[in-house]
């Protein structure tokens, strides 16, 4: 099947979790939480923002049109960052460099888009996370 068609050394996982979200090997709890997946067609990069007790995990890079799905990008994380409420920011993004070097990968993960309206997305990420977004920020309430 299509939907599970390997891309470029990406790890594709089942993900039973509900509410958390996976990224460099770091599991974050989402559950009632602001959670928001950018996609900016303009620059080519998909940035997600979880806002969390103590402040922010961010994590985005580039991505590029799946050359095997059609409803597919392929993402090379390059941000990472935590920042806290007081202002402090700790940066990892180098450890995606270090796992896409230790995979002798380009890319990271992969999105696939499931669905999409005027109003929502809903989505799937390599790691078995579904996504179901809207566009409203104001419609989001954890």
């Amino acid at each position: 099947k299509a939907e599970f068609a390997q891309e470029s050394n990406i790890s594709t996982s089942k993900f039973n979790a509900k509410g958390t979200v996976r990224a460099a090997g770091i599991t974050v709890d989402t559950s009632n939480k602001v959670v928001k997946q950018i996609i900016d067609i303009d620059t080519s990069t998909v940035t997600n923002d979880v806002a969390l007790d103590f402040g922010r995990v961010i994590v985005g890079g580039p991505y590029r049109p799946s050359p095997n799905v059609p409803n597919r990008v392929l993402v090379a994380f390059q941000k990472a960052t935590i920042i806290f409420n007081n202002g402090f920011e700790i940066n990892f993004g180098f450890v995606f460099d270090i796992i896409r070097s230790v995979r002798n990968a380009t890319d990271d993960g992969w999105l696939e888009i499931t669905y999409i309206d005027d109003d929502i997305r809903i989505g799937r990420g390599n790691k078995g996370t579904m996504f179901v977004l809207t566009r409203k920020v104001d419609a989001v309430q954890p």
